[in-house]
């Protein structure tokens, strides 16, 4: 962290990824949705804790080096999968297996990404605090609401790896599944990943500055993605449900 003076405040502004916590993730996102047409000063806000109105009402050249100290946020973090980390002296881990984790942490799981389904971004330290403990720990002891904001002071960084590997082990447990699924399951399965493929798609192409190029082909992938939607429904309605 790099301390700067802004309005003659001291403000502790990130580095890098490693500098910005969970907490700081949470926030930009919330402020993201209140400044849709100005991200970068709800970035901004969120990772140092300048009031945003301080931000619009400067001028630019008192932001130029908070933007220069924090140039790193161009480049996209690529996590690693892990699954343990050591956070304010604690060791933390988790299981390595989805297969072996205990029923309640999988009821706790679903429960929080049903809860947060609208604000997922607000799932992400809850979702640590129950698959990430220490050694021997249950729920039953710890306060799950404080683990998990006691995980908001977690690294981004860190926070993303573990999530990384969450996910993949979710994708996997799924593969597996779909190998061993009844044909109604698969149908679902691979019509629900295209559907998400379409929605990221979609997504990309509201994006601005795009050039006529880059859009034309967002165009024939989405038509391409509609009219392989529309074969597969046809491949699976057109195939026994039961074998």
């Amino acid at each position: 962290m790099k301390t700067i003076k802004f309005n003659e405040k001291e403000y502790q502004v990130p580095e890098s990824w490693q500098d910005v916590t969970v907490g700081m993730l949470i926030k930009s996102a919330e402020l993201s949705e209140l400044l849709d047409d100005a991200p970068i000063i709800a970035i901004i806000s969120a990772y140092t804790s300048i009031p945003v109105k301080e931000l619009k009402l400067s001028q630019s050249e008192a932001v130029l080096e908070i933007v220069s100290t924090m140039s790193f946020i161009s480049d996209e973090y690529v996590p690693t999968p892990r699954t343990e980390f050591e956070f304010q002296g604690e060791l933390y881990s988790c299981e390595p297996d989805l297969t072996d984790q205990r029923f309640e942490d999988f009821v706790s799981i679903q429960t929080t990404l049903y809860n947060y389904r609208e604000e997922p971004y607000r799932a992400l330290p809850k979702l640590i605090a129950i698959y990430c403990k220490k050694d021997s720990e249950t729920l039953d002891d710890f306060k799950l609401d404080e683990r998990s904001k006691l995980m908001e002071g977690l690294s981004m960084t860190i926070a993303k790896d573990i999530e990384a590997f969450f996910l993949h082990s979710i994708q996997a447990y799924k593969a597996v599944s779909l190998l061993s699924s009844t044909q109604e399951i698969q149908k679902d399965l691979v019509l629900h990943k295209l559907q998400e493929l379409r929605s990221t798609v979609k997504a990309y192409r509201g994006r601005t500055g795009l050039s006529l190029l880059t859009k034309l082909q967002i165009g024939l992938i989405r038509i391409y993605l509609w009219f392989l939607q529309r074969d597969l429904v046809k491949y699976f309605n057109s195939q026994p449900t039961e074998h």
